[in-house]
């Protein structure tokens, strides 16, 4: 085993004004759900009340799945603006972790800590109806994530109770809605946390234990180890390939602060893998390095990273080994310090319309959507904007020069409340927002037009 570091890059991304931390570029929301009256999965703890997500597009109607402590969420998202609850299905009890994967019309869903096995959920006649064809543990009770080729219909179960030090591997091929265990399997990295597969290769991230590669085209026989990066000192929770499977981005969860790895499998038939980058953005003020990628998604050129407490970073990567930020969207934004394990869990990037599902774990569904130029044009790297004075005191003074025009100015506590709203003087380019009757303390300010949100920034309000 061959383990080279060519280069590391901490990037640290500062706003030029004079604000505490800048909470959008380049993406707006488009809406938020989110319900108080849902259980929690740990309270007193993390409040852990959602986890995974994941999207499907079926018959002209596109739908995000979200995974909440009791229940899968199902939404109908075809209007980005107005999210409808159209399924929720009941667990057998409440659980931090809920994961998903699309095939065929089906959203199947797993759970750790839980003994629910398998659930399986089909669209075939949505929108007049979703089925729950499936909901068993006889195959299994328990599985950290889930992993699914939709070319073989392979379904890899990853951290499951039969395979907990490898692989458990079922298959929906013949039949989406009824699985067939092919086999379990122990193999050299041992426990896999979350795992990618193109084709017959399954690429593991095994903790503490490194990144293994398995051949897995022999199955029901035994999978072959290709290659594997040696522990890095991290806990490697997920990756995804690059659209030419040249590079896996490599996320790393324990402890706080670690970046997302850049490998080259270029030599990977013969165990050379090697750390190329990697790269780290916190977004919170100078000296706070604690941020943690935690999901990892690759669409084309585009990389798009939950990282807990900073939300949705979105990198140009048309240079896998200068991967470049150029957008994101702070879905958490009530935090002022990293405090490890909140916000961002996961997000789905594929959905046909361009809508990006993201779920944070207290604040629920997020639909958003990156800014048009950024999609065209990834140079234009930040919104025209100015904010004065930071901290404020009787007033914030916000200068516009941005497009689209804005309709709104809006303040916000860290904890959600709303403070101070003023509708923006039709083609002005500046408006004063009050904030006299306001105490000291940090606030978020939100920019919005006709789309939804525009751009979120705190700001601190002093006496």
């Amino acid at each position: 085993m061959l383990l080279k570091i060519q280069t590391f890059s901490l990037l640290l991304i500062f706003a030029a004004v004079s604000v505490v931390a800048q909470d959008s570029l380049n993406m707006i929301r488009l809406a938020q759900w989110h319900d108080e009256s849902l259980p929690i999965a740990s309270p007193g703890n993390l409040n852990v009340r959602y986890s995974g997500c994941w999207g499907l597009a079926v018959h002209g109607r596109e739908y995000a799945i979200l995974g909440g402590a009791r229940h899968v969420l199902v939404f109908d998202v075809t209007t980005p603006t107005q999210p409808m609850l159209v399924g929720k299905f009941e667990g057998k009890t409440n659980t931090v972790w809920r994961e998903f994967k699309s095939y065929r019309n089906r959203i199947y869903a797993v759970s750790d800590a839980t003994s629910e096995g398998l659930m399986i959920l089909d669209f075939s006649q949505a929108p007049d109806t979703i089925v729950q064809t499936y909901f068993s543990d006889t195959l299994f009770r328990s599985a950290h994530t889930i992993t699914l080729d939709t070319v073989s219909g392979r379904i890899y179960l990853n951290g499951s109770n039969i395979a907990s030090q490898g692989l458990a591997i079922l298959d929906v091929s013949q039949n989406p809605d009824t699985p067939v265990l092919l086999g379990t399997y122990s193999l050299p990295g041992g426990y896999i946390h979350d795992a990618y597969v193109r084709g017959d290769t399954v690429y593991a991230s095994c903790g503490f234990e490194g990144y293994f590669i398995y051949d897995c085209r022999s199955v029901p026989e035994k999978p072959k180890t290709i290659a594997s990066l040696p522990p890095t000192g991290g806990y490697h929770h997920n990756s995804w390939l690059s659209t030419d499977g040249r590079y896996a981005f490599l996320t790393e969860e324990i402890p706080s602060g670690r970046p997302v790895l850049v490998v080259d499998l270029e030599k990977m038939a013969d165990n050379d893998l090697f750390i190329r980058t990697s790269f780290l953005d916190p977004l919170l003020p100078p000296g706070a390095f604690n941020a943690i990628p935690h999901n990892v998604y690759i669409k084309d050129n585009l990389l798009f990273n939950s990282q807990y407490e900073d939300g949705l970073l979105v990198y140009d990567i048309s240079n896998p080994v200068a991967p470049r930020l150029i957008a994101y969207y702070d879905t958490h934004p009530q935090n002022t310090k990293y405090n490890t394990y909140y916000g961002c869990w996961g997000n789905y990037p594929w959905l046909p319309s361009g809508t990006i599902i993201a779920g944070d774990m207290q604040n629920g569904l997020q639909l958003l959507r990156l800014a048009g130029p950024v999609a065209v044009r990834p140079e234009r790297s930040e919104l025209k904007v100015r904010i004065t004075p930071n901290p404020a005191t009787d007033y914030v003074r916000i200068s516009w020069m941005g497009d689209p025009p804005l309709l709104r100015a809006r303040l916000w506590t860290p904890a959600g409340q709303l403070v101070a709203e003023q509708t923006w003087p039709e083609g002005g380019s500046e408006l004063q927002l009050i904030t006299a009757h306001l105490p000291t303390g940090l606030y978020v300010l939100e920019l919005s037009g006709q789309g939804g949100s525009l751009l979120n920034r705190r700001i601190a309000i002093a006496r």
